[in-house]
């Protein structure tokens, strides 16, 4: 190692642990991150250093940082009996973290720790022994059909906004964009003409997605009748609220909580309109290759798993439209027939 290289990794090494979470977070800047994934880690470690700041090791340097640090606080975050403390969008509520939620600051600390290694704070991957705890792995029931009508049915078609809300949720439905990818777009990303719309998924990487003739229509009425003029003359971005500014991940949250509340459908959330296209897409006879391409999945394996509830939704509809069910006959002695008018 050169005399430079050496004194580089001398000043890095003298760090406090906040100084090196602010260049952390200028490097995903620099590499070109989405600001989504930037704010989720911003969120993170920002959490850490003040858990730490409350201890009083606010000015912890690089080379003190150990594994029971992290152990410390995700113990305090399983513990903590309120969510969103000093989130900007949302106020303080009673209730425990998610286990996913926290598995999620486990491992934003374990990628910060490997930079950390690999840019010369330190010399061994401090937070390896981190153990992210383990999220329960839950069946995802996506919407049915009749669920799919009622939350359709459920937003005013001829307003501004219904007809905004409208086009958001086909978009959802039709295309399976993520709720960040779905606010981010422009105008000049949605192309009418080739029924496609253009989305910078994770990574900043650039997807054409298709778009079917309704959930078109849908956005072609919104931004011919009712959307409203930018408050910001060069703003471009395709869904804006009321007054003319960009509409926020939050107020499409919003929004979908109040169709939640509306029909009475307790488990809807936005990324469970892309959980619901996907399985929708294999049911019609869709392939898994194309919808990986769709989705943007960076593997095949994150595609397969719509796969097995689509095979469930099957099973559901021939248990509905058996043609030997509904031939009414009772073979065997076993039930009674079923006359069907």
């Amino acid at each position: 190692m050169n005399t430079r290289a050496h004194e580089v990794q001398r000043r890095r090494m003298g760090s406090t642990l906040a100084e090196a979470v602010d260049n952390y977070l200028a490097l995903l800047v620099v590499e070109g991150k989405s600001p989504h994934t930037i704010r989720w880690y911003q969120r993170k470690l920002r959490a850490f250093l003040k858990f730490l700041a409350d201890r009083g090791e606010e000015h912890l340097m690089i080379h003190e940082l150990s594994v029971d640090h992290a152990r410390e606080f995700i113990r305090f975050l399983m513990e903590r009996s309120s969510k969103y403390p000093d989130h900007p969008h949302h106020r303080e509520v009673a209730g425990r973290l998610s286990p996913t939620t926290i598995n999620g600051f486990a491992r934003s600390l374990r990628a910060f720790s490997s930079w950390l290694q690999e840019d010369g704070y330190t010399q061994a991957n401090v937070l390896r022994p981190l153990k992210p705890p383990k999220v329960p792995k839950t069946l995802i029931k996506p919407l049915s059909e009749d669920e799919l009508r009622k939350i359709l049915l459920a937003i005013p078609h001829d307003s501004p906004e219904g007809a905004r809300n409208l086009a958001i949720v086909m978009m959802f439905c039709d295309t399976g964009v993520r709720l960040s990818e779905l606010t981010d777009l422009k105008m000049q990303d949605f192309d009418a003409g080739l029924g496609e719309c253009k989305v910078f998924g994770k990574g900043a990487e650039e997807r054409i997605v298709p778009i079917g003739y309704a959930a078109k229509r849908s956005v072609i009425r919104y931004i011919e009748r009712f959307r409203p003029e930018p408050l910001n003359p060069r703003e471009d971005r395709l869904f804006l609220t009321a007054d003319g500014r960009p509409l926020s991940r939050n107020a499409v949250g919003q929004m979908v909580a109040r169709l939640k509340r509306r029909t009475g459908i307790p488990r809807l959330h936005p990324h469970l309109f892309r959980h619901t296209f996907a399985v929708r897409y294999l049911v019609n006879g869709g392939d898994v290759f194309s919808l990986q391409r769709i989705l943007g999945h960076k593997s095949l394996e994150m595609t397969r798993r719509y796969i097995a509830l689509a095979n469930t939704d099957i099973k559901d509809r021939h248990r509905q439209y058996s043609p030997m069910d509904n031939l009414g006959l009772a073979i065997g002695g076993r039930g009674r027939p079923r006359h069907r008018r």
